[in-house]
């Protein structure tokens, strides 16, 4: 219930835009899991604000540990960096995410070098 009626006819149009934005993201507006002591007003419009950012600069999402750090709370590890070296190579097998590798090389020109070099190595 206390996400649902944060989607008012000004948010929902910017939660369903071309800028992704997780579910976490939303919980986190909603509830304040990382305890930033925001009220949740003030919560809300720093989303907004950050998906229009993203949106005027041609970003595609905004990401947990982004808003996180905007609504000043605690950070929560990123499960990734929980893993093992092997179990992230391990996530290289599954189509999504390699597409995902690739789009971002290909993307990203530096991305693109420093990839080469690391493999080089």
């Amino acid at each position: 219930m206390t996400l649902a009626r944060w989607f008012s006819p000004d948010m929902r149009p910017r939660i369903f835009s071309d800028v992704r934005i997780s579910y976490t993201v939303l919980r986190e507006a909603a509830r304040d899991y990382s305890r930033s002591n925001m009220p949740d007003h003030q919560r809300w419009d720093v989303l907004r604000s950050m998906i229009d950012a993203a949106a005027s600069e041609g970003r595609k999402r905004v990401t947990a540990n982004e808003y996180r750090s905007a609504i000043g709370s605690r950070q929560v590890p990123n499960q990734a960096s929980a893993m093992p070296a092997e179990a992230v190579i391990r996530q290289l097998e599954r189509p999504d995410v390699w597409q995902a590798v690739v789009d971002y090389i290909v993307a990203d020109p530096a991305s693109r070098r420093e990839v080469l070099l690391r493999l080089s190595a």
